[in-house]
């Protein structure tokens, strides 16, 4: 039975009040139960009398936290503020959070987002503190206001912003922390100086600021000890990009663009928020530097911390070269890693090191096998047999004969598998460390003791400078070929057993982005080697994974290169062709959208593939639109109907049909739009349709809800993007 409606709820634009006492069960000690039953009696009666004095309708209470309703945003507020005043002198204080929003109501009361959202943001605060969304903020006029800065919360997917009335001093927001910085494993040792420089240079003005020095210095680590601390500068948050893994420059301003969750450009993403972003490893694609310098100019808030072997030189950069570490730290280091008590013998092993960082910690990985006086002695008969050339910089030839030094002192077999592992870029599971090296467990966590593998979130990888020696020792083993074939074929199995998974897709999406780097590279290792054909299927079997989380720009030049280079009419050349048809069309060229997806049309009844062939005029109906041709979508979208009923795919019948009633309403027939939107809610009667598009269905926003572009005119589309292809 369904409950009745509740008379009493406002309606249309609501705030909703939340409150929440802070510390109750500590109170509940501190008191007692009975002077804590009789403060919370007080506590209620003065928010509800304060609360019902302002219009306030009171929709749930549970144990000590209040749900109201307010018709008015300045009524909440005043209401919040009379009785945090009330209470002040009390033993109880309470959280507050207020949101705007225009919620459903039910038999049940008030349902929605807005619910959940309002809840979230109450929950961010503390007691006395009074906290309030954007939608909030923008309903009041005339009060002293902060301006929190933007936070994520919970099971909320974007950063939102946060104010608070007045200006009192309260501690951070209990939200989830707005930035994405790694927790280092180890301590930060030393370095407090430099840390010092480098926080005083940006608080001083800094906007780019370039850590330089070699392989193993210490700048990542000391850059991001240097973004922690400044968290709390900046509102929009301080962010981590890792860089090492890229090789083409052109994509750098993208992966940021990943990061940030952009979808819409970047430099109208950032546009005037307070942001920091850490750009770790830029030294190979520094030709990326004049972008990053046009996006500092455009952005007047954006500040850029970047770590390189290398300058940028740009307009306005400012450069930190990161120093050795002085004796006593580089001794402190070496003995917090090794837990060994400082002596003469480690003051001077440190100095031939240097006082490298990374250096030290190889040395130090030792420490359980050999004395302090034994690897000073086995370092000193080899730090002059790999001496580089007369400009090298003496740093890089000591860090080299560290890590040749810690590579002789493998065993044959863990020589073999460290230097196998090189082949991956960006590191790699169990699994893939097994079928493509042939490596086996007990080695690989004997590398990891020695410091010369990582081991993080369930996948082995190195540091870049580690990996880049592994790399020789590869290539002069003269398996190097015979490795990248293997790892070719495992990942191109890989992607294809990706491609046909059904069902959720999340986890395997996650997979495909962590071995991303690894796809790049037998990308880009197929292409060189002229195995273009394979090339072509490895691509087509990642479209989907590039147009749901965004990679729309990398994954249309791959396709349209490899389509010009690779002709033959494969099935591999169709599925290739619909993922460039959808490339196009979501970043906005519905010429080439049309041209690939009226190929495919022609391929897939050459191949007798009736999806393909579905899809395919699918695909021409949506490019018509874009060019508001709908007298000449709808029959696109009619004979890909009836192709998709027949083959009994439901997400294309849905996807259709909303393609149907979208034009039908465009050419105005109204009753036949409203009768297929009926019909898409009779098979699917869970599908919630936005207000704003009453006409058409919603087929699977998975383009735009999981980090893709907005294609122009996508406020007009069906559900607002077009449907993922199978």
């Amino acid at each position: 039975m369904i409950a009745p409606m509740r008379s009493d709820l406002p309606s249309g634009t609501v705030t909703f009040l939340f409150t929440d006492v802070e510390g109750s069960t500590q109170l509940l000690h501190e008191l007692g139960d009975e002077a804590y039953e009789e403060a919370l009696a007080e506590h209620r009666r003065v928010i509800r009398e304060a609360c019902a004095a302002r219009g306030g309708v009171e929709v749930d209470t549970q144990g000590d936290a209040f749900f109201f309703a307010f018709p008015t945003a300045p009524g909440a507020i005043a209401a919040a503020s009379a009785f945090t005043d009330e209470l002040a002198a009390g033993p109880i204080q309470v959280r507050i959070g207020l949101h705007t929003g225009n919620p459903r109501l039910s038999g049940e009361g008030y349902v929605g987002m807005d619910v959940h959202f309002a809840a979230r943001v109450a929950a961010a605060g503390h007691g006395g503190q009074i906290v309030l969304s954007k939608a909030t903020h923008d309903a009041l006029d005339d009060l002293e206001l902060t301006d929190l800065g933007e936070h994520r919360l919970k099971d909320i997917p974007e950063a939102v912003a946060i104010y608070q009335l007045g200006s009192e001093s309260f501690p951070p927001l209990k939200t989830i922390s707005n930035t994405n910085l790694p927790r280092p494993a180890s301590s930060f040792v030393g370095r407090e100086a430099e840390l010092a420089e480098v926080v005083g240079r940006i608080e001083g003005g800094a906007r780019l600021l370039t850590l330089t020095g070699p392989g193993g210095s210490g700048k990542t680590r000391l850059a991001l000890e240097a973004a922690s601390t400044l968290v709390p500068e900046y509102k929009a948050g301080v962010f981590w990009v890792g860089l090492a893994p890229l090789r083409d420059h052109a994509l750098v301003t993208e992966t940021i663009a990943q990061t940030l969750g952009s979808k819409n450009g970047l430099q109208e993403h950032i546009a005037e928020r307070e942001l920091l972003l850490l750009l770790d490893n830029l030294e190979q694609v520094i030709e990326s530097a004049p972008e990053l310098s046009a996006l500092v100019t455009s952005c007047p808030n954006l500040t850029l911390l970047c770590t390189s072997r290398e300058l940028l030189r740009v307009s306005g950069e400012v450069e930190y070269a990161v120093p050795p570490l002085q004796e006593p730290e580089a001794v402190s280091l070496f003995c917090e890693r090794s837990q060994l008590e400082p002596s003469e013998e480690i003051a001077e092993l440190c100095a031939r090191l240097d006082a490298l960082p990374l250096a030290i910690e190889l040395a130090a990985a030792r420490a359980k096998a050999l004395s302090p006086a034994q690897i000073l002695e086995r370092l000193s008969q080899r730090l002059d047999l790999f001496k580089g050339g007369r400009d090298a910089d003496p740093r890089q030839q000591t860090l080299r004969a560290t890590i040749e030094w810690s590579y002789e002192l493998l065993s044959p077999e863990e020589q073999v598998r460290f230097a196998r592992l090189a082949v991956f870029r960006g590191g790699c599971t169990l699994e893939a460390a097994e079928e493509v090296c042939g490596a086996d467990l007990d080695t690989l966590q004997s590398l990891v003791e020695k410091s010369l593998l990582r081991f993080t979130n369930e996948r082995y990888w190195m540091l870049e400078t580690i990996r880049e020696y592994a790399s020789e020792r590869l290539e002069d083993s003269g398996e190097a070929e015979e490795l990248r074939r293997q790892r070719g074929d495992y990942f191109l199995a890989f992607a294809e057993e990706a491609f046909e998974v059904t069902g959720s897709r999340r986890p395997w999406w996650d997979r495909l982005e962590a071995d991303h780097d690894n796809l790049r590279t037998v990308l880009d290792w197929l292409e060189s080697v002229g195995r273009t054909q394979e090339a072509l299927q490895l691509a087509g079997a990642l479209y989907r994974f590039w147009s749901t989380r965004g990679y729309l720009l990398e994954g249309g030049v791959r396709l349209e290169r490899l389509l010009a280079r690779e002709r033959a009419g494969t099935s591999a050349r169709l599925r290739a062709l619909i993922g460039a048809s959808l490339m196009a069309y979501t970043t906005g060229d519905p010429e080439t959208a049309e041209r690939r997806a009226e190929e495919a049309r022609g391929l897939a009844r050459t191949l007798g593939d009736a999806w393909g062939e579905a899809y395919a005029g699918y695909a021409l109906g949506m490019a018509a639109t874009e060019r508001r041709d709908w007298s000449g979508a709808l029959p696109f979208f009619e004979a890909s109907l009836d192709a998709f009923r027949r083959l009994g795919d439901e997400q294309y019948v849905l996807a259709a049909m909303d393609g149907i009633a979208w034009a039908s309403r465009r050419l105005g027939d109204r009753e036949r739009s409203k009768r297929l939107h009926e019909e898409t809610l009779a098979v699917r009667p869970g599908r919630r349709i936005p207000r704003a598009r009453r006409h058409a269905a919603l087929p699977a926003r998975r383009i735009c809800d999981r980090g893709g572009t907005t294609p122009r005119g996508a406020r007009d589309a069906p559900g607002g993007a077009r449907p993922e292809p199978r």
